[in-house]
């Protein structure tokens, strides 16, 4: 029970700061809804559990493979990131010419969002940079553990991290619920604004 709590504290320490992949699931389901919200969700919860299990079962090893790949990874998020602020901006822009936004461009589909936010979060630093900062003291917690411990711990991880990204889900289909399409398009506007931002300050730190 303790290796799953304390995989449960580390995947709600991981959600709740509001990175890029929060605003963009934000601004993902202002635009196609909560059902595809869901998926983007879950697919970000799917790379946390995967994250948590390789750093219980090999931390130190990780440690070691990732100590000299910060800097590209870096020049690589923040390139990612730069392409899906201006993304946001464009369809934002796009969708505003006519009266209802999810019918502006190709259907967003399940399968597809699960993808898409599954791989953007892999290539997101800041989820591995989480992940390389708390290897030190899950590697110290996952000596002499078996396969149920990492099972433990990444169910935890993934526990946490899906309870916090489904409810901005939610909160986000709370907020349509409640305004008009000029609201909605204002909060996309901001959210690619404030992705820009943390693209900046990664390349900056």
């Amino acid at each position: 029970m303790e290796v799953l709590l304390t995989g449960l504290l580390a995947g709600i320490a991981l959600a709740i700061p509001l990175g890029p992949m929060a605003i963009l699931l934000i601004s993902t389901t202002l635009k196609h809804g909560r059902r595809i919200g869901v998926f983007g969700a879950l697919a970000m919860a799917s790379v946390d559990f995967s994250y948590a299990a390789l750093v219980f079962a090999f931390g130190n090893a990780i440690i070691n493979l990732l100590t000299g790949w910060v800097f590209p990874l870096r020049i690589l998020g923040s390139a990612i990131l730069v392409y899906v602020a201006i993304k946001i901006f464009i369809d934002a822009r796009k969708s505003s010419k006519i009266e209802t936004p999810e019918l502006s461009g190709s259907p967003a589909t399940s399968f597809g969002t699960y993808a898409k936010f599954f791989g953007l979060t892999i290539l997101n630093p800041a989820t591995a940079f989480y992940f390389f900062g708390i290897t030190p003291s899950v590697a110290s917690l996952s000596q002499g553990s078996g396969a149920l411990s990492i099972l433990l711990f990444a169910i935890g991880v993934f526990l946490g991290s899906v309870v916090w990204q489904l409810s901005l889900v939610f909160a986000a289909q709370l907020t349509k619920s409640f305004t008009d399409v000029k609201v909605q398009h204002r909060i996309q506007y901001a959210g690619a604004l404030l992705i820009l931002l943390l693209a900046i300050g990664l390349l900056l730190k």
